[in-house]
């Protein structure tokens, strides 16, 4: 029963390691978003290679890094607990 209760908090804990991690690159990507708009450019106006908006790249990496990093998540916690 402990050893059961042992993995099972060990689980959570992966899990919320990984969550926190995403959530700090979120917000140093949204940080430097800030600091390109703080010098005057507006990424919604700026082009990547001339067609692309510079605001979808920081959209982009947002949405990549919460997916990567809560699939690895469940995946490291699943393969804690089931082991």
């Amino acid at each position: 029963m402990r050893e059961t209760l042992y993995r099972a908090l060990r689980a959570a804990v992966i899990f919320i390691c990984h969550a926190a991690l995403a959530c700090v690159i979120v917000v140093c990507v949204w940080v430097v978003d800030q600091l390109i708009r703080l010098l005057g450019h507006d990424s919604t106006g700026m082009l990547l290679f001339g067609r692309v908006p510079l605001a979808y790249l920081f959209q982009t990496i947002d949405v990549v890094m919460i997916v990567l990093f809560g699939l690895a998540g469940a995946i490291e916690a699943a393969k804690e607990l089931f082991r």
